[in-house]
């Protein structure tokens, strides 16, 4: 059968604007807005840290925080402890929290603490709740989550100090969990489902020492797409790896890397599904200073798939610089602007960005002994929407 002049022009017509449709033009940077005092979330007791946002089937927006206590801790169970004073106690005391808003934008008011340590001796999530990253799928909530233990046998393989080695032996013992929940009061209830067991742990063979920095998407396919950060082995740089499961609990098998190339390092990945651009999206913190994934290190870079296994930078990898600017025109330059995530509405369009910020290197700081100016918070950043 021949098919008639107009059929063809018909069909590449069809194929041009499916391409169209399929193309890498979506450009954050050029959606973000600036803000003022009442878009940032902060407390006088508490780090807090990341957050991602859900609205509810209560119409209203909740939002799922790290936080710990600005307080020195404790010596009675390691005489260590003291490495986990000020910043540092996110290692071993972060907890998530919840807190809701009637608008994207807030102001959002903190309701309750929704997951702690266990403080169970063995128990794989004893100690800090930490990288909170809540979605739906099927119309139940997920909350995606990172917890540590304590691993007494590990060592390193040159002399270090006491202090290093106890901090990496709570901080290789991360694993990835989730909390599922059929309606959004059951994480404010305690009604939630807690599973034991970790959704996501290295292998010791692709991935060593660590799995966090958890994300969740699903793709067209329908399978469930997990992007997290590990290390490469043996004890290599960081790097975010890709899994894939038909369910959104798991369980999850490997895929393969993001980047493997130490030029592209980065973390604090969210990811998502264009179905406008039929691809992966995912906004994450730059780590390297090759200039490869961007311009700046510690920036919010933007990076893309077609697949969700196979990733590159975007076509417009910046979407904000280590900065805030304030409604007066005022610019804040950063030491830190980490963990972001964009709160997708219901069209499927980017609306707002979260990102837990602080205005100082925060590394070694502490509140107590150096000031309020060493706190640090969230911000929301509206974005703009284009038509």
């Amino acid at each position: 059968m021949i098919m008639p002049k107009h059929g063809y022009i018909f069909l590449l017509s069809f194929f041009a604007f499916q391409c169209l449709l399929a193309q890498d033009d979506l450009d954050l940077g050029k959606r973000i807005t600036a803000v003022d005092s009442s878009n940032l979330f902060l407390s006088d007791s508490y780090y807090i840290w990341g957050a991602s946002v859900v609205k509810g089937n209560d119409g209203k927006y909740h939002m799922f925080y790290s936080r710990w206590q600005h307080a020195d801790k404790p010596l009675d169970d390691d005489s260590l402890n003291y490495i986990f004073n000020g910043f540092s106690g996110w290692q071993k005391y972060s907890e998530i929290a919840h807190a809701v808003a009637d608008d994207i934008m807030g102001p959002y008011k903190h309701v309750n603490v929704v997951l702690k340590g266990s403080q169970k001796d063995g128990d794989w999530k004893r100690f800090f709740m930490h990288n909170p990253m809540i979605t739906t799928f099927n119309g139940k909530y997920y909350l995606y989550y990172i917890s540590n233990s304590f691993d007494s046998s590990y060592s390193f393989d040159k002399p270090t100090t006491p202090q290093n080695k106890r901090w990496f032996q709570y901080n290789c013992t991360q694993k990835i969990g989730v909390a599922i929940a059929d309606k959004i009061e059951d994480f404010t209830t305690g009604k939630f489902q807690l599973p034991e067991k970790w959704i996501m742990e290295p292998d010791g063979v692709n991935t060593m020492e660590i799995a966090n920095n958890p994300t969740v998407a699903q793709g067209p396919d329908g399978k469930y797409y997990l992007m997290f950060k590990s290390r490469m082995t043996p004890r290599g740089h960081m790097t975010m790896w890709m899994a894939r499961a038909d369910q959104p609990e798991g369980p999850f098998k490997l895929a393969g890397n993001v980047f493997s190339d130490p030029d592209y390092a980065a973390e604090d990945a969210f990811m998502w599904y264009d179905r406008k651009r039929k691809r992966f999206y995912a906004v994450l913190k730059n780590f390297s200073h090759s200039g490869k994934l961007n311009e700046q290190f510690g920036s919010v870079a933007l990076i893309t798939s077609a697949d969700g296994v196979k990733w590159e930078p975007a076509a417009h990898p910046m979407v904000t610089p280590r900065q805030i600017t304030w409604k007066d025109g005022r610019v804040i330059e950063l030491a830190h602007l980490e963990r972001p995530f964009i709160y997708i509405n219901e069209k499927g369009e980017p609306e707002a960005l979260f990102a837990a910020y602080a205005k100082y290197p925060m590394g070694k700081s502490n509140y107590l002994t150096m000031g309020p100016e060493y706190n640090s918070g969230n911000v929301r950043i509206g974005l703009k929407q284009i038509k």
